[in-house]
C-alpha cells in the first residue's frame, strides 16, 4: 500500500511531458493546416471572380481597336519647338492683356506708352516752349523688372501730385513747366511730351542715369517720406506716368488765372487737415 501512493518516478514524468507536447503539436499543426485552407479558398475564389468578369485583351480598348503607341518619355525636336511657339503666343496675350497703350521707342531709347490720346478733335500738341500743366505720378519698378519694360514691370508707388495721395490737399493740383526748359523735368521726361495732346496720358521710363540725378531735377517730392524714397531709389529705373490737363502755346499771352496763380505762393497743397475734435456730451 506504501508502493500505491508514492510519488511517479522522473522517466513517468518524462513521458508524460513529452506526450502532452506531442498533443499540443499536433493541435498546432492542424490548426495552421486550417488556416492554410481557408487563406487558399478565399485567393481563389477572388482570383475567379477576377477573371470572370476582366475585359479580355482583345477587347480593352473595344472591338478593332489598336492600343495606343507607348509614349516616349524623351520629346523629339519638333515637339519641343512647337511647345516653345506656344508659350510664346500665351506670353504675348498676357502682355498686352495686362499693357494697355502702345509702346513707342523713341530714335534716343527712351520709350512711353500711349496710355490715352487725348482730345481727339483738338490740334494744341505740345511743343518746345510751350507751358504744360501736368498732373503725375513717379514710380519705381520692382528688381529685375527695368530689362522687362516692353512687356510689363511691376510699378510701386513713390509720390505724386493732383490726385491728393499721402494726405495731400492737392485734388486736381498741376505742376507747371516750360517743356525744354533745363532742369525741370528728367532728362527722359521732356522728350517723351513733345506731341502730347490736351488730356493725354503716357507713362514714361526714366532710365537711372537720365532721371533726379541731382537735387535741382525737378519736380521734387513733396512729402518728408517720398523724398527718402526717392533718395534711396533714384539710381534705379523709375517710371513717371504724366496727365496733360492743360497747354498754353509760346507765343500764347498768360490769362488772369495764369497770372493769379503766378502771384500765389507756395509750390503744393500742403495737407488736409483732420476734422476738430468732438466732445462725447
Amino acid at each position: 500500500s506504501a508502493r500505491a501512493f508514492s510519488a511517479p518516478s522522473a522517466r513517468s514524468r518524462r513521458v508524460s511531458r513529452s506526450t502532452r507536447c506531442d498533443a499540443c503539436r499536433r493541435r498546432e499543426d492542424e490548426s495552421s493546416t486550417g488556416r492554410r485552407h481557408a487563406v487558399l479558398l478565399t485567393s481563389g475564389a477572388v482570383l475567379s471572380s477576377v477573371m470572370l468578369f476582366a475585359t479580355p485583351a482583345s477587347q480593352a480598348y473595344g472591338f478593332g481597336n489598336a492600343p495606343p503607341p507607348k509614349k516616349s518619355k524623351y520629346r523629339s525636336e519638333e515637339e519641343i519647338r512647337l511647345a516653345r511657339e506656344d508659350a510664346e503666343r500665351r506670353k504675348d496675350a498676357r502682355d498686352a492683356e495686362s499693357n494697355r497703350g502702345v509702346l513707342v521707342t523713341l530714335p534716343s531709347g527712351v520709350q512711353y506708352r500711349e496710355l490715352d490720346e487725348g482730345k481727339s478733335d483738338g490740334d494744341v500738341v505740345a511743343q518746345k516752349g510751350d507751358t504744360l500743366f501736368v498732373m503725375y505720378t513717379v514710380y519705381r519698378l520692382a528688381p529685375g523688372a527695368y530689362f522687362k519694360y516692353s512687356s510689363g514691370g511691376t510699378p510701386i508707388f513713390m509720390w505724386a501730385r493732383g490726385y491728393g495721395t499721402e494726405g495731400q490737399d492737392d485734388v486736381g493740383a498741376t505742376y507747371k513747366f516750360v517743356l525744354g526748359d533745363k532742369n525741370s523735368l528728367p532728362r527722359a521726361v521732356s522728350p517723351a511730351l513733345l506731341g502730347m495732346k490736351q488730356g493725354g496720358k503716357r507713362r514714361v521710363l526714366v532710365p537711372p542715369g537720365l532721371g533726379w540725378i541731382d537735387n535741382e531735377t525737378q519736380p521734387r517730392p513733396p512729402t518728408f517720406g517720398s523724398g527718402r524714397r526717392l533718395s534711396n531709389h533714384k539710381e534705379e529705373p523709375l517710371l513717371m506716368e504724366v496727365d496733360c490737363v492743360r497747354i498754353r502755346k509760346a507765343d500764347e499771352p498768360p490769362s488772369p488765372a495764369d497770372l493769379a496763380d503766378a502771384l500765389s505762393p507756395g509750390g503744393w497743397g500742403g495737407f488736409k487737415l483732420p476734422a476738430p475734435p468732438r466732445l462725447g456730451y
